[in-house]
């Protein structure tokens, strides 16, 4: 009888995990939805949607794409850090609401750092330092020498404190040596109209925005904050090719899901960006948009790529004493 009840607790439990590899193996049997916490028609929409599309014929799944704006991006953020950890609902992530807003405001409910977890990074969106054809400066030095000899008097056009370019602007004001005063707009469009019409004189603007108008001749590209010369503009000089310190000012891109992500389903997500994020048309088109596409990552490169993304912006972060209540 004991031989015959152990038996059938042996088939038991074997049908129980066979059922459980099974529901796991059949990840995803449902609609996904992909937060993206940006107002539609952006770049990182646009790259998010393609993305999406992708990455659901891979799955065979639907990948629903829900924008959901607001507050510095921690409001979608913040959606995805306390939702069901099941595979279902992902991120739109970026340097801008998993570093650099987590590092400057103070009263967040909660820590994307620790609430989510990148999965991958696909791209980075360069950045660029520009001025406007009434500015007598063709780079950075010139610049310089300009903006000391009208101390005080020159403006530079920011999106307001707590991002990438904010950040930037500041850092390169600072290894100038000059003082210029802060004009903040809502949006990228706004500041590059306002650089044209000389209400500001310098702007660090994402190479997607600016890139049109310096390739038209409206603009003045100055320097590129990169670690090397971007391809799409092969003439204009790094940071530190201009004689100053170097540094990386880029925005990437990528997916987060919440923290508590089962690792089958997390590998599952990995193994179809990895393979969709290689798709030939795919980087062809964001590449042409002004993104520079990334060779596929391991979990433990995303991670390594992260630590050295948060570092850096950290420093210039606590070197700014920069906060948001």
């Amino acid at each position: 009888m004991h031989a015959l009840i152990k038996t059938l607790c042996s088939a038991a439990c074997a049908g129980t995990l066979l059922l459980a590899g099974a529901a796991h193996a059949a990840y995803p049997d449902k609609p996904i939805k992909l937060i993206v916490p940006y107002a539609p028609g952006g770049i990182t929409d646009n790259l998010a949607r393609a993305l999406a599309d992708g990455v659901s014929r891979e799955l065979k799944q639907p990948i629903v794409v829900d924008n959901k704006a607001g507050a510095s991006a921690m409001i979608g953020t913040g959606m995805v850090a306390n939702a069901p950890a099941d595979g279902y609902t992902l991120l739109m992530a970026s340097n801008g609401n998993m570093t650099v807003t987590p590092l400057v405001m103070k009263n967040l409910s909660y820590d994307p750092i620790k609430a989510l977890r990148v999965i991958a990074v696909v791209g980075e969106i360069p950045t660029v330092a520009v001025t406007n054809l009434q500015t007598p400066a063709t780079d950075l030095r010139s610049f310089a020498a300009y903006a000391k000899a009208n101390d005080g008097k020159l403006n530079y056009a920011s999106l307001g404190q707590g991002n990438v370019l904010y950040l930037t602007a500041k850092k390169i004001e600072g290894d100038l040596g000059v003082r210029m005063t802060e004009v903040p707009y809502k949006g990228s469009a706004p500041s590059l109209t306002a650089l044209m019409a000389n209400d500001v004189q310098f702007y660090v603007d994402v190479l997607p925005g600016a890139l049109p108008f310096i390739q038209s001749g409206k603009l003045k590209a100055l320097a590129v904050p990169s670690d090397k010369r971007l391809p799409w503009l092969p003439d204009v000089p790094t940071l530190q090719e201009s004689g100053y310190s170097a540094f990386h000012a880029a925005s990437w891109l990528g997916w987060a899901v919440p923290a508590a992500t089962p690792p089958e389903v997390v590998a599952r997500l990995q193994e179809a960006i990895g393979r969709f994020a290689q798709d030939e048309k795919f980087r062809a088109t964001f590449t042409k948009a002004g993104v520079l596409m990334l060779p596929a990552m391991s979990s433990h490169q995303v991670d390594e790529y992260l630590k050295a993304d948060r570092e850096r912006w950290g420093a210039l972060i606590r070197q700014h004493n920069i906060s948001i209540d």
